[in-house]
């Protein structure tokens, strides 16, 4: 699942398709790990949850899950490297550094690896546009995180891309607030921990303070 801690429902509709590489970053702590039995179901189960992929897809992809249990196990290592190298890319955006020629290549090879195309599909009383990976690759699964990390590349130095402000916590997000001094991954959990450890130091100094 998406970490909602990612603070992806406080942010407007600008720079959705960025935010995707964002919230996947941030699912570092989440069961899209190589240990986990069920590694390619939670892969697939972020991607629609994203909406990178439509319900239909997701279904399929699912159904690749055990028709190629090996070729998806792998498919998810290598989608544990590519959010490795961009959790790398969002480090180095948010503190303005330059991204090593190592961590393009790895969203490249991602890229170059997800044959498939974009179509339309039902979303309420609308369409929306969604990708459909290579019908038979695994893979492909991995394009729109890499496409969403590319976006973010392109955007460069001046994408607002931020590291929550708690230093415990490791997660990311993009600050499209209106004053662009967003600090928090969220208000309601790092923010207000935050305010109430400060808020207890400053009590602590006062009781500490010589009379």
């Amino acid at each position: 699942m998406i970490n909602r801690a990612s603070g992806a429902k406080e942010q407007g509709p600008a720079g959705t398709q960025r935010r995707i590489a964002i919230d996947f970053a941030n699912t570092i702590a989440g069961p899209i790990r190589p240990t986990h039995g069920r590694g390619w179901e939670a892969l697939v189960g972020f991607l629609e949850e994203a909406a990178a992929v439509g319900p239909g897809e997701g279904a399929r992809l699912r159904a690749l899950g055990r028709e190629a249990p090996s070729r998806c196990a792998g498919a998810v290592i290598r989608a544990l490297e590519l959010r490795a190298v961009i959790r790398h890319i969002l480090d180095a955006i948010a503190q303005q550094r330059p991204l090593a020629a190592e961590w393009i290549e790895v969203v490249n090879r991602a890229l170059r690896a997800g044959g498939g195309t974009e179509q339309l599909v039902a979303a309420g009383s609308g369409w929306r546009a969604t990708f459909v990976p290579e019908r038979h690759d695994p893979l492909g699964a991995l394009a729109p995180l890499a496409r969403s990390a590319a976006e973010l590349i392109v955007e460069g130095p001046t994408a607002p891309v931020r590291r929550c402000a708690n230093p415990r916590c490791v997660l990311f997000f993009y600050d499209d607030s209106r004053s662009r001094r967003r600090r928090w991954c969220s208000m309601a959990v790092c923010g207000n921990r935050m305010k109430v450890a400060a808020h207890a130091r400053r009590r602590r100094g006062r009781l500490l303070r010589p009379n």
